[in-house]
């Protein structure tokens, strides 16, 4: 039997005491969790420590009740066990002019199946704008927020929105709504400093971030809820 090393030789004498009294409690398994975490042994060293726990059972097993002494050894065993890997969350990141932000943005949009809620300062980009017209045609339920001083700015394309039916509320204080973000079905969320513009497509330095981690999404969303209860709807001139 190959020896251990003495970190782990300790860890290994901290197991039999947990084994003494054939429990192991949650406090103790929050001492050895820690001792693992600092100082735990790896590969095969892993290997032959768990070996070692099992020879302990074994050695004792005629003289302990079978059905405590094997679930000790579960919860001894679990104790090595690699710790379980956080569900992947799928994110995507642009930059202009370099990356297709105008592309992430489209497929971001014709991704939306029930809802979409966008929240930006302007918008005028006709491809952007399309994809948009699109989705609200094919029923998406569509909302946009919006600021008042960007919507008689030559190429803006809000009045061509509501025209076109989309629900749409506008920011018509002093201050700017300045947001530059979208949500989509409640399960994707598309944010960074890139307004929706041709000129961020070409020449501005911007970056954009999609992610579909659902505590941003959730606070994105309820930002945007926040926002369109307060501000009034668009008024046509």
């Amino acid at each position: 039997m190959s020896s251990l090393p003495s970190s782990s030789a300790d860890l290994l004498t901290l197991f039999h005491r947990s084994f003494a009294d054939n429990t192991l409690s949650s406090e103790e398994a929050q001492r050895l969790r820690a001792q693992l975490a600092a100082h735990g042994p790896q590969g095969e060293a892993l290997e032959e420590f768990r070996h070692q726990l099992f020879s302990a059972v074994r050695e004792r097993f005629n003289t302990l009740p079978d059905k405590a002494a094997i679930e000790w050894l579960e919860a001894a065993n679990a104790l090595l066990m690699p710790p379980a890997e956080a569900p992947s969350i799928h994110s995507e990141v642009y930059f202009s002019p370099d990356d297709d932000c105008v592309g992430a943005i489209q497929r971001f949009i014709k991704g939306a199946r029930q809802r979409l809620e966008v929240c930006v300062f302007t918008i005028s980009d006709d491809r952007i704008t399309d994809e948009l017209l699109a989705a609200h045609r094919r029923g998406v339920q569509l909302r946009l927020l919006t600021d008042n001083d960007k919507l008689f700015d030559r190429g803006s394309d809000v009045r061509q929105l509501h025209a076109a039916g989309v629900d749409i509320h506008v920011d018509n204080t002093t201050n700017h709504m300045h947001h530059k973000f979208a949500v989509a079905d409640g399960r994707a969320v598309l944010t960074g400093s890139y307004n929706w513009t041709r000129s961020a497509a070409l020449y501005n330095h911007e970056n954009l971030l999609i992610t579909a981690d659902i505590t941003i999404v959730r606070r994105y969303l309820a930002e945007f809820e926040r926002l369109w209860s307060t501000l009034g709807a668009y008024q046509s001139q």
